[in-house]
Formats: structure tokens, C-alpha cells, sequence
């Protein structure tokens, strides 16, 4: 299902390190989702955004984890909130790379739903070799691109030439997640009490998309949490049979099980034959919003 044992993933990993441009940086904010075993394998720097609850302030993926989050609600109904990357952050980690004398190409969060983005820009100007990518995208939408990226670093591009590819990657990416529940996104400002309450008396499930840097709703279910995502990924596979990018598919989510992990992976593997399903866990960023249930696959075209 894309993870591999121990033995392949270390010869994987000495061929790719062998192979790559060592003078370029990848480097992403923590709301790529990406997993330890990727980060080591495609050699992926990760900066995290902060994660602020019960007064205090953490780095999300590293002081505080998803399940914590979820944890802190059921007990006292409390929220996080997250905070960007500060200009001053993004200065010390890009320079940690220049002084090394690399060249960084940097994948942010979209500039539509957090000024990430533009903290990296700023922190970026007057730095020679840094080159900021909006990804217009979240999550493992993210992670597609930054791997994207790696793999045109290790063909030996430089980081000009990647991040001259790299600004059009958004244009072929695929976000989108269904919800089990809306009590987070309303509680975090992304949907009004109205719409979610109705959509909670209903039973809808609504599936949620990224277009055009943004957050929306594509279409909505009705019924069992498992149906739902079973009828999700057949739809949303079916309306990408001829386009559909077969190197890599992410099924991401926030909180689901093994066996759940495993019936949902073969689903797409019976619908179109992705070479690498790879599994992510939504951070603590993403999963303040969707919540508990929230599960999406993430692909791109050709």
C-alpha cells in the first residue's frame, strides 16, 4: 500500500541520495502532511506552523500531535487555533540553507487560506536562491507537489528550473476530503452555524474541494460514514479514469483505522491501478478544521 519494509526503504533511500542534486533544498510547512519515512526518503525539510491550545502555543507535528487535539475537545470542547510561520522562522530556515550553499525551493500553504505564503516571500526577498512556491493547495495536495519536486531535483534540475515547473503543479493537482462532522470546520470559521447545523439534522456528509487556491463544497452525501467515503473515492476516480496521473495516489485522513485504511485502499486499487497508494495522517493544522472521520484522496493528472 506504498509503505515499504525496512530493507527496501533504506536501498530506496541510498539510490535516491546517490542520484540527487545536493545543491538543491526541498523544503515545505507542516500542513503537507508528509510522514517521517517520506520526509527521509525523498530527503524533504518540513517547518512547522504553530498550534495554540489551553493557553499555551506548540509546533504542530512536534509538540503536539493530531490525536492530542482531538483528545483536548472531547474533554473540554476546546479548539485550537493556528498561527502562521513567522517571517523571522522562515529567515532562520532559509538561511540555514543558503550558509551551506544551497538553493531552497520552498512549498507553502495556499495563499487563499493563510499568509504562510506570503511570510515566506517576504522572508525570501533579498535571500539569492530561494524560490517560494504557492501550492494553492493542503495537506497531501502539498505533499504531491513537494515529491513532484524532489524527483525533478534528483534528475539533476537546478532550482531555478524546478521552481520555474513547479508554479504550474497546482494546475494538476486534485484536493479533495469528505466530513463526518461539522462541528470543527463551523467552530474554526469555515463554514456558518446555519449550513452546519442543517447539514448535521440531514445526515449530509459534504465533500469538500480546493479550487483555484480556495475551499468549497463539490458535492454532498447522505448516510454511513464507510458508504460515504466508498461512494467519494468511486466518484471521484470515475470523473478521473482518462486524466488521472497513475504514479502516486495519497488516501489521507484524520482518524481512521487500519481495517478501514486497508478496504478503502483497495477500492482504488480496483478502480484504477495507481502504482503507489500512499497513506497519510492529517496534522494537527488540517485536523483542528476537518475534524474526526475527515478522509480524502489526493492525486494528479497527467
Amino acid at each position: 500500500y506504498g509503505l515499504v519494509g525496512s530493507e527496501m526503504c533504506i536501498r530506496d533511500r541510498s539510490i535516491r541520495r546517490s542520484s540527487m542534486n545536493s545543491k538543491v533544498v526541498i523544503t515545505t510547512d507542516s500542513p503537507a502532511d508528509l510522514n517521517a519515512e517520506l520526509e527521509t526518503r525523498y530527503d524533504i525539510h518540513v517547518l512547522p506552523l504553530y498550534v495554540n491550545l489551553g493557553g499555551k502555543s506548540y509546533r504542530d507535528g512536534i509538540d503536539i500531535t493530531t490525536p492530542d487535539i482531538f483528545r483536548h475537545y472531547d474533554e473540554t470542547g476546546e479548539l485550537p487555533t493556528t498561527s502562521a510561520i513567522p517571517i523571522g522562522d522562515y529567515e532562520a530556515f532559509f538561511k540555514s540553507f543558503i550558509d551551506e550553499g544551497k538553493k531552497v525551493v520552498h512549498f507553502s500553504l495556499s495563499s487563499e487560506i493563510s499568509s504562510t505564503h506570503q511570510n515566506a516571500r517576504l522572508a525570501a526577498e533579498g535571500m539569492d536562491g530561494v524560490y517560494v512556491i504557492d501550492s494553492r493547495h493542503l495537506s497531501s495536495g502539498i505533499a504531491l507537489q513537494v515529491i513532484r519536486a524532489c524527483e525533478m531535483r534528483d534528475e539533476g534540475m537546478s532550482a531555478e528550473d524546478i521552481a520555474k515547473v513547479a508554479v504550474d503543479l497546482n494546475k494538476k493537482t486534485c484536493t479533495s476530503f469528505v466530513l463526518d462532522k461539522l462541528e470543527y470546520m463551523k467552530k474554526g470559521g469555515r463554514c456558518s452555524t446555519v449550513a452546519a447545523l442543517g447539514a448535521n439534522l440531514l445526515s449530509i456528509r459534504p465533500c469538500i474541494e480546493m479550487k483555484d487556491g480556495k475551499l468549497g463544497v463539490a458535492r454532498k452525501y447522505r448516510g454511513k460514514i464507510l458508504d460515504v467515503k466508498k461512494k467519494y473515492i468511486e466518484d471521484e476516480l470515475s470523473a478521473h479514469k482518462d486524466d488521472a496521473d497513475l504514479s502516486r495516489i495519497f488516501l489521507t485522513s484524520s482518524s481512521a483505522s487500519d481495517a478501514e485504511v486497508k478496504e478503502l485502499t483497495a477500492l482504488i486499487k480496483s478502480i484504477l491501478p495507481f502504482k503507489e497508494v500512499l497513506i497519510g495522517c492529517a496534522g494537527c493544522t488540517i485536523a483542528s478544521h476537518c475534524g474526526p472521520g475527515c478522509m480524502g484522496i489526493l492525486f494528479m493528472t497527467k
